[in-house]
């Protein structure tokens, strides 16, 4: 699953996450929730499913250690299922945030969506892809280690974790591949209904409904489930996979609600955002290029960037993120309310802060207090942008109107234009 499930997390409470190391420079978190699953699954592998498949029996120690093994390679195996939506994200020119484990599996957050229908089915279906290669890798395993001879206790294990993780990536691809948001199935459905119907709000609402019915299906499977280990005496062993289920369905019915309205939101921004932004005629008139053409040459109006993207203060840094940066790419952004500049966001400078407090950081918070050297007149000379430049360090300036009221942002590289 992919950047979408942000918010959702959130909801959940799922917090503080550690930095474990680097996958082709992507970062690799493991979220406070994770280590519980993975203690949950080896009891699962050593207490049930090993004792079913092994005969004669092992003793504990050695199921155990196989479950150890086995578990370490399913939940590599999730690792390597974002990295490939991570890998093809970034050849699709898309920024990577990081990868992280936690109490559902794993999610890849992508800073910014794809550009193109093809280019998110292309992301979406990478994960299921790397998946099911992963399977078949380890099914081509288990055939070859069938053909070998008397077995003895270290062949039976890597016969039992090919099998084992043959099935957990075979079904794990088919699960993800299920034709509703959030899943990786659903994004791919959505981005073929994107590209035929050329309406993105409209295949995220017909996906959206395939997502919930698919998480009612879930949840009367698992309604299904439990009542079967009540008649069946499998109390642990079905309980506990019935009540999983029911989580799961229950947080992609969340999800792909979440995924709605996010999207409903940015179509509502994009249409205030245009509105708000076309300036009354005669004023401040934008040419064919997004600059405004009614600036002499030589001033810092015929240069600057506008339309312009605004932070507000109050916002969290975690909501910037998925609302704001997953949209526009940048790494400087000018914070303003009502049109008043209160202070310049460089993505640099949030880094500097820790991941886990990003959720409750307010932009105002991490933000550059404004100075004299940040902020520039539409109609000054570009000598005066330059002096500016060099003094703030920044290599950004925000460029007001004679009211004071923010017009435009001016980046080093446009005064050399």
């Amino acid at each position: 699953m992919m950047d979408r499930l942000g918010p959702l997390l959130r909801y959940f409470r799922i917090s503080r996450s550690i930095p474990v190391g680097r996958l082709f420079g992507i970062p690799l978190m493991i979220d406070q929730s994770w280590p519980p699953v993975v203690l949950l699954h080896l009891w699962l592998l050593a207490s049930f499913w090993l004792p079913a498949r092994i005969q004669p029996a092992w003793p504990l120690w050695q199921n155990l250690l196989l479950g150890t093994l086995i578990t370490g390679l399913f939940f590599f195996s999730i690792v390597l299922h974002e990295l490939a939506h991570c890998l093809v994200a970034r050849i699709e020119g898309i920024e990577i945030h990081d990868i992280q484990l936690h109490i559902f599996g794993g999610w890849a957050r992508l800073v910014g969506e794809p550009r193109t229908a093809m280019a998110e089915f292309r992301v979406a279906v990478a994960g299921p892809a790397s998946s099911f290669l992963l399977g078949m890798g380890a099914m081509v395993g288990l055939l070859a280690l069938q053909q070998i001879g008397p077995r003895h206790s270290l062949l039976m294990g890597a016969v039992e974790a090919c099998y084992y993780l043959a099935i957990a990536n075979l079904f794990l691809a088919m699960f993800n591949l299920l034709p509703g948001l959030p899943l990786d199935g659903g994004r791919a459905v959505r981005a073929l209904l994107w590209h035929f119907r050329g309406d993105l709000l409209a295949a995220t609402r017909t996906t959206w409904r395939m997502g919930v019915t698919i998480a009612y299906l879930l949840i009367a499977y698992s309604l299904f489930l439990f009542f079967q280990a009540l008649a069946r005496g499998l109390f642990w062993q079905d309980f506990l996979f019935s009540t999983w289920l029911l989580v799961i369905a229950l947080f992609l019915r969340q999800a792909a609600e979440k995924d709605l309205r996010s999207r409903e939101r940015q179509e509502n921004r994009s249409v205030k955002k245009s509105e708000a932004l076309s300036p009354p005629p005669g004023r401040w008139g934008v040419g064919e290029a997004g600059l405004p053409s009614q600036f002499a040459p030589g001033t810092v109006g015929s240069r600057m960037h506008s339309p312009i993207v605004a932070v507000p203060p109050s916002l969290t840094v975690d909501d910037f993120i998925d609302e704001i940066l997953s949209e526009h790419r940048r790494v400087f952004f000018p914070v303003a309310l009502e049109g008043r500049l209160h202070g310049i966001l460089a993505l640099a400078y949030v880094r500097q802060f820790p991941r886990e407090q990003w959720t409750h950081l307010t932009i105002q918070e991490v933000m550059i207090p404004i100075a004299e050297d940040h902020f520039v007149e539409a109609n000054s000379p570009l000598p005066i942008a330059q002096e500016k430049m060099a003094r703030s360090r920044l290599g950004f300036l925000a460029v007001l109107d004679p009211q004071g009221l923010l017009v435009g942002t001016l980046l080093a590289s446009q005064l050399d234009a």
